[in-house]
């Protein structure tokens, strides 16, 4: 263990031959005046788990070599002075890494993927940095998630519907951001409902922030869930035809095979045919003997009789 904290006079470059300490666990180098990169050396501590580098005063870039401490735990290099993208390295640990902490730096460009690799995150902080493009769309994986903030950035585009995969989730920071879009809803999210979470992201609308006011709003989650919809009615639809179809199919082959049943068949339609046809023609024969005057039980019509008929 190397642990240095609360010494901001204490300046300079952290040294290369750091990386000759492969056996080192826990590196804490915190609240300095190094004003320094991080030295790709630090790649070589194979055997550390928790690295805290924040407010350091340190420069430059995250060096991807960083996506070699497969053991680590803990990443801390918040409040410094970093600059370039987060490397995609970063997927290269340990699923079980629990924190992450790049806030407070200048870090752009997009949120890497491999951050949703990290499935035993519980922490994950990278707000006040300059990072732009969309949220991960798999941000739902890391449901051991407790705390995340990625507020104040630049990010754009929708709040990703895996979001209410974020079972764990107490508390969420997303404002001073450019989001748009409806804001999803489901599990753990329904209990984060002060509008602080979601601030100053003009293009957010639904709870907890005011109302959707028209369907131009719709999140991709419910387009998608309509269209699901609409397959899921289809398929209902040759289902219920499939069945009626297979039914006649059985016993219409059952009917014209059985000679027995064939018969009976035919002599039931027979049957309805002639009922059918003999009323037809009792009413048209009434019509036709006294015309619409007539009144008759067996056509059930009745109309007014006419003066002129009475007289006669």
């Amino acid at each position: 263990m190397l642990r240095i904290i609360g010494s901001p006079s204490l300046r300079g470059a952290i040294p290369c031959s750091i990386g000759q300490l492969t056996q080192l666990t826990v590196l804490e180098l915190r609240e300095l005046g190094l004003d320094s990169m991080l030295p790709e050396e630090i790649g070589n501590l194979t055997s550390l788990e928790v690295l805290d580098l924040s407010s350091a005063t340190l420069t430059g870039s995250i060096p991807p070599i960083t996506g070699m401490l497969t053991k680590l735990l803990f990443l801390s290099l918040g409040n410094n002075n970093l600059t370039g993208s987060i490397p995609v390295e970063i997927g290269n640990m340990i699923a079980g890494m629990v924190g992450i902490d790049f806030s407070d730096n200048s870090l752009a460009q997009e949120i890497p993927n491999g951050l949703t690799t990290l499935l035993g995150l519980t922490y994950l902080n990278l707000s006040g940095n300059l990072l732009s493009g969309c949220i991960p769309e798999d941000i739902g994986n890391l449901v051991w998630l407790q705390s995340l903030d990625f507020s104040r950035n630049k990010l754009s585009g929708e709040i990703p519907p895996s979001f209410v995969g974020l079972k764990s989730i107490g508390a969420l920071n997303l404002s001073s951001n450019c989001l748009s879009g409806r804001i999803p809803m489901g599990n753990q999210l329904q209990m984060l409902a002060h509008p602080s979470i979601y601030s100053n992201n003009p293009g957010l609308c639904g709870f907890p922030l005011n109302e959707c006011v028209n369907s131009s709003t719709l999140t991709h989650n419910e387009t998608r869930q309509a269209a699901e919809d609409m397959e899921l009615m289809w398929f209902y639809c040759f289902v219920v035809a499939g069945f009626i179809f297979g039914f006649w199919l059985y016993w219409g082959m059952f009917l014209f095979y059985s000679e027995t049943w064939r018969c009976a068949f035919y002599r039931y339609v027979d049957n309805v045919q002639g009922k059918t046809t003999k009323k037809i023609h009792s009413c048209m024969s009434c019509f036709q003997a006294s015309g619409p005057e007539w009144h008759d039980e067996r056509c059930a019509y009745t109309r007014p009789v006419s003066s002129s008929f009475l007289k006669m």
